[in-house]
């Protein structure tokens, strides 16, 4: 796409309600589940209790829907409702749900240290992240050991087309996922799609020379960021590893150079570091299964 970028979203269509996308249709999509869903997603770290007036703006729901989906979350404890402020946040369910999904993804702290050394080469931050409908999601961060760099957190999003860390999960697809993925993006940005489809074009021909894909100054005009996909065979959906920091920390050729094979390496010790763990995590609970049952040692006479 050059230097020219694909516009980037308003924070408001950032967050724009995409239960109408084709792609969400068919008999066993429940609409007012993922609303639901939708309205406990609209929350952000470091956020203060909201609104059914601010949920709504960010769902882009009427209120009368909003009301009833916050009452309905709060009796199920997803949401806790402060009387003096009339609003809500995240309630006690909600922590129990992101500790069993956070478990999901505790062997990523065995990464940390690679990506660390990754970050003090690159001297950008580090960051393993993986897809949320049309953005990318952090997992983790390592951060610049400069100290100065982009302020990206677990849980942060991107736009996935504008940046190297959504362009690399999107060439790591194959097949009609892949195609489902693009199809969604060039109807998003319906009115740029001839830019669109020349940045996917671009990606998968850096990756497929390269095993990398960048994007200088696509997302920000003075950011600049490289990406790959790491390998993990047990994960039901992709993660990617990438840098990203100002263009005057992270110089293009540089980053396409001499950080972007480091990167290719680390994702590939990542993928490797994950799947190893995998197995290690089978076999010992393969060795519980095989192991013969304790007796109850009363019943041993």
């Amino acid at each position: 796409m050059g230097r020219r970028a694909v516009a980037k979203p308003s924070e408001t269509e950032a967050e724009k309600d995409l239960l109408n996308d084709e792609s969400f249709s068919g008999r066993q999509f429940i609409t007012a589940l993922a609303r639901g869903l939708d309205v406990l997603g609209a929350f952000r770290v470091g956020d203060p209790p909201l609104s059914n007036q601010e949920l709504a703006r960010r769902c882009r729901l009427p209120r009368p829907t909003i009301s009833r989906i916050t009452h309905t979350l709060t009796e199920l404890g997803y949401l806790s409702y402060h009387e003096g402020f009339g609003c809500y946040e995240l309630g006690g369910a909600m922590l129990t749900l992101g500790h069993v999904a956070k478990a999901s993804f505790d062997a990523l702290q065995d990464a940390i240290p690679i990506m660390s050394e990754l970050a003090a080469f690159s001297n950008a931050n580090v960051g393993i992240g993986t897809r949320d409908r049309l953005n990318m999601l952090y997992l983790i961060v390592a951060k610049s050991p400069s100290g100065i760099g982009l302020r990206f957190e677990a849980g942060s999003k991107m736009p996935l087309i504008q940046t190297a860390m959504g362009r690399a999960y999107l060439v790591s697809l194959g097949g009609d996922e892949g195609e489902t993925l693009e199809a969604r993006l060039l109807k998003r940005y319906a009115d740029e799609a001839d830019e669109v489809q020349a940045a996917i074009g671009a990606a998968r021909a850096e990756y497929a020379k390269h095993g990398f894909c960048s994007s200088v100054g696509n997302w920000h005009e003075d950011v600049n960021g490289i990406a790959a996909p790491i390998r993990w065979p047990a994960m039901a959906d992709t993660l990617v590893l990438n840098c990203g920091a100002p263009a005057s920390l992270l110089p293009r050729k540089r980053m396409l150079e001499e950080v972007g094979p480091k990167l290719v390496e680390a994702a590939q010790s990542i993928g490797e570091m994950l799947q190893a763990s995998d197995a290690a995590k089978a076999a010992h609970w393969t060795g519980k299964a095989d192991a013969p049952a304790r007796k109850n040692p009363q019943d041993m006479s």
